[in-house]
């Protein structure tokens, strides 16, 4: 397929969607066409596929998906032809890109002449194929590394399995090509973000449990290992979001993604309908990351990885999930370090708010006893997706994630497991934004404090008469203000400061995002989004505030930084001081970043944001 066959289908896509979207499709054709820079022209296009899901979800946010089908299926098609081309265009030419500034360079090239990163030679007369305790599994090259995608590291949770603990997937004879995405995980049309399907352009199905390693090369070296999990308010995302894997192998290090079950299928406490042998239902999606880990501790030395150097990283959901990781004696010994951003162990929910939420949905979805294994283990996913949307009527954030089950966690709060010893002390670099709710208004909107109750529940008298301590001009700015800081930033402190108290020689590093994005406050997901580049999630005029640079280069090089060696300091930032109960200290990221002590949290509010 030629650029004029993909100029057409692209074509077909601006015209069903109007005329707004006709601009970002010319600019990713001059692009492709004009000078053969088939990175950008990637970018660009991946960008434009971001942009048709915003667009979609401002024209129907209830049901931002029905009736744009079409639009959908183009983006999906363009995508593919894009690869097609892409790849005909570098063999064509004798060359490959630059994963680290995307110029091209000679195919047999080790080093970029243009910023001098390490680039993986590879050769095409490697089939990069690894053997795993499953099967055989063999990698495509992909802009300077080699993807396997698509591995499936858990059985399907499917009929008897749903809402159970992920088991061992069956093994396969002869060799598994692994060059697609697996399927995302089942999610609501009308869940956050607006769009069913993510970058990969899969479809959704129970049968999901895949993960993807990106390597430099598949060598037996031992590199590091960044496991990223991704956010969606544990309702939407999806593997393939938020990684840079040209970016991630570029510092010679392996990437791995996966799936973890969604919504009522991962986060429902059901043992009250569907017996003992369920008590684990409310842990199904974090029980599926460990077992992703443990594949990964188990195989990821044939990709080029160190099983003992991997840091486990996520944004909001993602660093909630790795929040209960770190309090999870089931996670012990899967990862030496974690990235956290935007997310703490306040997410993790009592067993009672837990079961008040699945009584919200048993109601609506007309479940009893008699009929829960038919209503919740033979209905198809769809119907169970359906009737999820009783549990986000009005504001909510934290109806769902993991729950203190009694066996997954060796007690019922997570600060005082930490405090105790019962945690896992690894090295962690974590923080939040300091105007978090800024960016999250257009998604759990409130026109005043008195919406604050779906918040908080049983929290919201004392943080309603705690409002007028911020003493901030407008209502908006308030619930900013308190918001970003009793549901991110003061959560963040006390995990911290429960570390420093248990005293178990863990380096810690602690940060505040407090750079004012075109003046519309330091909001959710600025700060990795930033430092790895993936900003589609975010305002798309991001890149072009003044200042954007500055703070890309501080951001992206710490956090680089501490993937590569477990230590955020670079030259770029002033001396980040590890972080004690004494001294309290802070990196305050911004243009100009300095370090400082982090503010005192709130001694009276209870250390689980929300309680039923």
């Amino acid at each position: 397929m030629d650029f004029e066959q993909l100029s057409g289908q692209l074509g077909q896509m601006v015209s069903l969607l109007g005329d707004s979207f006709g601009p970002k499709i010319q600019q990713f054709m001059n692009t492709a066409s004009s000078n053969g820079k088939v990175s950008d022209a990637k970018k660009a296009l991946e960008q434009s596929y971001s942009n048709l899901g915003k667009a979609v979800y401002e024209k129907s946010p209830d049901q931002p998906v029905k009736g744009f089908e079409a639009e959908f299926d183009a983006v999906k098609s363009a995508l593919s032809a894009f690869q097609e081309v892409n790849a005909s265009v570098l063999a064509a030419k004798g060359v490959k890109v630059c994963p680290t500034c995307g110029k091209e360079i000679p195919a047999e090239g080790s080093f970029c002449a243009f910023c001098g990163k390490k680039v993986p030679a590879l050769g095409k007369d490697n089939d990069y194929t690894v053997s795993t305790r499953y099967g055989q599994v063999q990698g495509v090259e992909e802009n300077g590394y080699v993807a396997y995608k698509g591995i499936p590291f858990a059985a399907p949770p499917v009929g008897e399995l749903r809402f159970k603990p992920p088991v061992d997937p069956e093994g396969w004879e002869g060799v598994r090509v692994c060059d697609t995405y697996g399927p995302i995980e089942p999610r609501p049309v009308n869940s956050i973000g607006g769009v069913v399907g993510g970058a990969s352009g899969t479809p959704c199905s129970e049968d999901c449990l895949y993960l993807n390693v990106y390597t430099p090369n598949p060598d037996g070296k031992k590199r590091p290992v960044l496991f990223n999990i991704h956010g969606g308010a544990f309702q939407t995302g999806d593997h393939s979001l938020n990684s840079d894997p040209a970016g991630t192998t570029a510092l010679d290090c392996v990437l791995v993604t996966a799936s973890y079950r969604l919504g009522v299928l991962g986060f429902l406490q059901l043992d009250r309908y569907l017996g003992e042998e369920y008590i684990q239902s409310g842990n199904s999606g974090m029980l599926d990351i460990i077992k992703a880990l443990e594949w990964v501790h188990n195989n990821i030395e044939a990709f080029g990885g160190d099983p003992e150097r991997v840091t486990v990283a996520g944004q909001s959901a993602g660093a909630k999930m790795v929040s209960a990781l770190l309090c999870s004696h089931k996670a012990k010994g899967l990862f030496s370090a974690v990235m956290m951003d935007s997310g703490a162990t306040s997410a993790i929910r009592d067993v009672h708010t837990a079961q008040e939420i699945a009584e919200r949905f048993a109601k609506a979805y007309e479940l009893t006893k008699d009929n829960a294994r038919e209503k919740l283990l033979e209905a198809p996913w769809q119907t169970l997706m359906d009737y999820q949307g009783v549990l986000f009527e009005g504001p909510s954030l934290q109806n769902l994630g993991p729950v203190f089950d009694g066996v997954n966690f060796d007690g019922t709060d997570a600060l005082e497991i930490i405090r105790s010893g019962k945690a896992n002390y690894v090295t962690i670099l974590g923080g939040y934004n300091r105007d978090e709710y800024a960016s999250l208004m257009a998604y759990y909107p409130m026109k005043s404090v008195d919406d604050l109750v779906g918040f908080f529940g049983r929290n919201t008298p004392y943080i309603m008469s705690v409002l007028e301590k911020y003493h901030i001009e407008g209502d908006m700015k308030r619930l900013v203000a308190i918001v970003s800081r009793y549901f991110y930033g003061f959560p963040c402190i006390d995990m911290f400061d429960a570390f420093a108290q248990a005293d178990k020689g863990n380096a810690m590093y602690l940060y505040r995002f407090d750079w004012d994005c075109g003046g519309h406050g330091a909001g959710h997901t600025l700060c990795s989004g930033i430092a790895t580049g993936c900003t589609a999630v975010m305002d798309p005029n991001v890149t072009g505030y003044e200042g954007y640079d500055a703070i890309h280069e501080k951001t992206a090089a710490m956090w680089n930084a501490f993937i590569l060696n477990q230590n955020p300091n670079v030259p770029e930032l002033p001396e980040w001081p590890v972080y004690d109960k004494d001294t309290r200290s802070a990196m305050f990221l911004d243009v100009e970043s300095h370090v400082g002590e982090i503010e005192h949290t709130d001694p009276n509010i209870s250390t689980q944001t929300l309680r039923l």
